[in-house]
């Protein structure tokens, strides 16, 4: 009676191709992890960005006025009414609150009168103008005159994406013009 069974030859050659999967397999599965690590970053600066967009975008527009100058904290405040490091924000209540960038530490900070607390809104900025007063057509303007007018803000990041085996960067730009809806 002749036993058939396979020979070792057929046998290595079988582990050969199963290895060559499991490698593969391997390889995509680290791939996909590098993938959602490079991505996961992004997003989460991405989704950090748009809430102080919008949380900014929610004050002024809500303002009875708002005006740019610079200046790190409310009795330092100097309004250039063109471009500036910072904007005063007034609301309608009789509060007032300043934006402004430290160029120093790369953030952007809130005070509020009320309490004279400071929080910060942006970190990882590189700008060295922030704030632009802008007419309808984009152009720069004075706040101080009688025209309608917005206020352009525009945040450059820099942040460290990853470091192996070379330090990379992302850098990117959101821009945004807001009016205050009091004007009249």
């Amino acid at each position: 009676m002749n036993v058939r069974a396979f020979t070792l030859v057929e046998l290595m050659v079988t582990m050969a191709i199963f290895m060559l999967l499991v490698l593969a397999m391997v390889g995509v599965q680290i791939f996909g992890f590098k993938m959602n690590t490079l991505t996961a970053g992004k997003l989460k600066s991405t989704a950090f960005s748009v809430k102080a967009l919008d949380q900014i975008q929610t004050q002024v527009r809500g303002a009875s006025s708002a005006v740019v100058g610079n200046g790190s904290s409310l009795a330092s405040f100097t309004s250039t009414g063109t471009n500036g490091l910072a904007v005063m924000i007034f609301a309608p209540t009789g509060g007032s609150n300043l934006l402004y960038l430290s160029t120093n530490k790369g953030a952007l900070y809130e005070i509020f009168s009320s309490n004279n607390k400071q929080i910060t809104v942006a970190s990882n900025l590189v700008n060295q103008v922030m704030f632009q007063t802008v007419d309808c057509h984009g152009n720069n303007i004075s706040s101080s005159g009688l025209e309608h007018y917005a206020i352009r803000m525009t945040l450059q990041f820099l942040q460290k994406n990853y470091q192996v085996p070379t330090n990379v960067y992302d850098y990117y730009t959101f821009q945004t013009e807001m009016t205050p809806r009091s004007q009249d």
